[in-house]
């Protein structure tokens, strides 16, 4: 039996997917219960969620690859999704920051992350011929994009307090 080339493609495009997905959410699952810094903590469990959500929305997708042959985002929604964190980063948020090294080590990895799966989206979205296929990713770029401008902020307010509290203040 000959598969079709483009479905195979497909399913392993988004299975890849589904695998940067999920070494997001590990890392800020992980992150999340070692944090000392009680906002760091809530910005980890808040990317965790996302990562889960993006997981979720991409395993039903591989799913319908299979059985149907063709994605189906009738149940994606990016409009009605927080593309970033910013009801996390509050002033509130600002004025608890601590230097925690942990934290601005997850925060740089993160970062990397973020990076990693935007280029994989773009590169995605831009050979695919298949246009459901090019929106999911291009609305999955854009919810990476927010992580990482909140990640971005996040790292330098960490490295802010990290050099304030080795005396090297202001910078």
């Amino acid at each position: 039996m000959n598969a079709d080339p483009k479905k195979e493609a497909m399913i392993k495009v988004v299975k890849d997917a589904v695998m940067v997905e999920v070494k997001g959410q590990q890392l800020y699952s992980h992150a999340a219960t070692e944090a000392v810094d009680p906002a760091a903590k809530a910005m980890f469990e808040m990317l965790a969620k996302d990562e889960d959500d993006h997981v979720r929305i991409l395993m039903t997708q591989y799913k319908s690859l299979m059985s149907d042959g063709k994605l189906d985002l009738s149940e994606v929604h990016p409009a009605a999704v927080d593309h970033g964190s910013q009801d996390v980063i509050s002033d509130e948020f600002k004025k608890s920051i601590k230097g925690g090294k942990f934290e601005m080590a997850v925060i740089g990895i993160g970062c990397d992350l973020e990076n990693k799966a935007i280029a994989y989206y773009k590169k995605h979205a831009a050979e695919t011929d298949d246009a459901e296929l090019k929106q999911l990713f291009t609305w999955l770029v854009e919810w990476e994009d927010g992580h990482l401008e909140q990640l971005m902020e996040l790292e330098k307010m960490y490295q802010d307090a990290y050099w304030a509290d080795q005396g090297f203040s202001p910078m």
